[in-house]
């Protein structure tokens, strides 16, 4: 990835200025039609979201035209990881920062990758790719790890061989657990990464 190509805006420099009109602007071109949810947290929640401090996203443009190409949203989050879902190497890394309980889990906190989502609007998807949108992501993490430690970084998705193939095999997260979500009652798979 050549991150000189693309410029990374947070959304919070937007929020309270003249410039939060453009926000909205912004969030109106942005389409993607393979899963509405993307399209949705960006365009409904990612102003309050960002707003109450839970996640904050980041719209990523094209150096070349100023394209809005996609954006991403992070978040602190305390998880849950089970020792027996994950190798003694990562398990290592863990015991750094948590201890194991009882339960036989590592609860620890981890950089979210809450959303991750490339804009579909006339055909802007092909500007950028989802190995580029998530290197731009973990290339946010890495500043804020400069700043304040860590060693994790997790995120969920679907049970779909396309996402595992691109999370797990193209950029070595791992599954560690599931979760049932309770608005729609979809299963997740949740994935991590040590960095």
């Amino acid at each position: 990835m050549d991150s000189k190509s693309y410029f990374v805006l947070n959304i919070m420099e937007y929020l309270g200025t003249p410039a939060e009109k453009d926000l909205t602007t912004f969030k109106e071109q942005f389409k993607c039609p393979i899963n509405k949810d993307i399209e949705d947290f960006l365009k409904n929640s990612a102003t309050i979201f960002a707003k109450k401090h839970q996640a904050i996203s980041y719209l990523v443009f094209s150096q070349r035209n100023g394209a809005f190409l996609g954006y991403f949203a992070l978040a602190i989050k305390t998880i849950s990881v089970k020792a027996q879902n994950i190798s003694k190497t990562i398990q290592r890394k863990l015991s750094r920062m948590s201890v194991l309980n009882d339960d036989g889990e590592y609860n620890i906190p981890a950089y979210l990758i809450a959303q991750l989502g490339k804009n579909f609007q006339s055909g802007l998807n092909d500007s950028i790719t989802g190995n580029d949108l998530l290197a731009l992501a973990m290339e946010q993490i890495s500043l804020i790890q400069y700043k304040v430690g860590g060693i994790l970084c997790v995120l969920e998705c679907e049970q779909k061989k396309g996402l595992l193939d691109f999370y797990c095999e193209q950029n070595h997260f791992v599954e560690f657990g599931k979760r049932n979500t309770k608005s729609t009652n979809k299963s997740l798979l949740q994935l991590l990464k040590t960095i």
